[in-house]
């Protein structure tokens, strides 16, 4: 090219391909913009690497989309990174995979977002790690969700955590679960709620436990309840406690019991509690004892009856309201006694002091029913077990009768000893004895 400053389109266009052979840096900065658009891909193959260094924004907007593809990562890595704002989709959709290569951060902080619609898996995946610190939201927002499927950790790690607020679910969706090992607690929390929708339990195991300190309630009740499957107890602890409260009961029932190694008493009370009906058996024998502490009597109602046998001796001491064993346990057993009185059943107590070998004292001590033996009746080991007993049976009676059943003329108090089984006392209905004996 004899005079490139007064070259046309035309005058481009008619040139053989390997004309462009003894190109220059000189001879590209000194050509108008306009005759790029005279350039074909033959011509851009037949380039020598080092005249992309005259190419500037106008130069690239003008040249045909096509032209792209004879690139090669040796042009890209001498193309000043100011050129890169004559990018657009359809450049960028042409442009081989292996280009990206020799891409820097630079070239990508100059390119327009509008660019990122031509992104490719391939392309991404191709693009070194650290040109993604020059990423911002709108480019992101601009990407198909396809190319996060060329997204590896690496490129995550490097990523500037304001650039997950432009992601969407669909993205997440595509993104291989590797990636993940890039995240960190300020990409979670820079993460919009939906997000978590489309996340799966593959991407939660491979997440640094560390990622969860960025999770909140609106994130933590989006996800999938099968996310919760590969949660392990180091990044249950590592959760902020509000997060819990985007908990419910499916998660907790898709969670692994180990899991709950990682519990708190913050946590626990931050947690809704409808969630405990996920609870089972082997939950809460994996739960630590002090994370009881945040348990109340609604968290106590709505756990199934099975969960309860999870409880082990350090829960409870051997005894609901002996504590001093295990101070940690105080709100867990209060709140245990408060979710049993309302429903109206009364916590075994501890035995009255000089009683504990008596195996009965216990009962006759709490008295439940008001069944306690009458006076005299204490020298009788038996009475009263007679009394409970007894007393038991009138109140399965009554209930049994219902309230209309007749009065039988015995005070309620009476029942401490069938009137049969009284010596010397004649029943009710029959005549007295005589005072001499009949004679034949």
């Amino acid at each position: 090219m004899d005079n490139p400053a007064g070259a046309t389109s035309t005058d481009v266009a008619a040139l053989p391909a390997d004309a462009m052979a003894g190109a220059t840096a000189a001879d590209m900065a000194a050509m108008p913009p306009a005759a790029m658009e005279g350039m074909g891909p033959d011509m851009m193959a037949a380039m020598p690497p080092e005249a992309m260094q005259g190419m500037d924004a106008d130069m690239m907007a003008a040249m045909p989309a096509e032209c792209m593809s004879a690139m090669g990562p040796d042009m890209m890595a001498a193309m000043p990174p100011e050129a890169m704002q004559g990018m657009d989709a359809d450049m960028m959709a042409a442009m081989p995979p292996d280009v990206m290569s020799a891409m820097g951060p630079d070239m990508m902080a100059a390119m327009p977002p509008e660019a990122m619609q031509g992104m490719d898996a391939d392309m991404m995946a191709a693009m070194p790690p650290d040109v993604m610190s020059a990423m911002g939201p709108e480019m992101i927002a601009m990407m198909p969700p396809e190319a996060m499927q060329g997204m590896d950790a690496d490129m995550m790690a490097a990523m500037p955590p304001e650039m997950m607020s432009a992601m969407g679910p669909e993205m997440m969706a595509m993104m291989p679960p590797e990636a993940m090992q890039g995240m960190d607690a300020d990409m979670m929390a820079a993460m919009p709620p939906e997000m978590m929708s489309a996340m799966g339990p593959e991407m939660m195991a491979m997440m640094p436990p560390e990622a969860m300190q960025g999770m909140d309630a609106d994130m933590m009740a989006a996800m999938p309840p099968e996310c919760m499957s590969a949660m392990g107890p180091e990044m249950m602890a590592m959760m902020p406690p509000e997060a819990m409260q985007g908990m419910d009961a499916d998660m907790m029932a898709a969670m692994p019991p180990e899991a709950m190694q990682g519990m708190d008493a913050d946590m626990m009370a931050a947690m809704p509690p409808g969630a405990m009906e996920g609870m089972d058996a082997d939950m809460m024998a994996a739960m630590p004892p002090g994370a009881m502490e945040g348990m109340d009597a609604d968290m106590m109602a709505a756990m199934p009856p099975g969960a309860m046998e999870g409880m082990d001796p350090a829960m409870g001491g051997g005894n609901m309201t002996d504590s001093a064993a295990n101070p940690g346990m105080d709100g867990g057993m209060d709140a245990l006694g408060a979710a049993f009185g309302a429903q109206g059943v009364e916590p075994m107590g501890a035995p009255p002091p000089g009683t504990e070998g008596d195996p009965m004292a216990n009962m006759a001590a709490t008295d439940p029913m008001g069944t306690a033996p009458p006076p005299g009746a204490e020298a009788d080991p038996m009475a009263g077990l007679d009394a409970a007993l007894g007393g038991a049976m009138d109140q399965s009676m009554d209930q049994g009768a219902g309230a209309g059943a007749p009065d039988m003329g015995v005070p309620p108090d009476a029942g401490t000893e069938a009137p049969m089984d009284a010596p010397d006392v004649p029943e009710p209905d029959m005549p007295p004895p005589p005072d001499e004996p009949i004679v034949g």
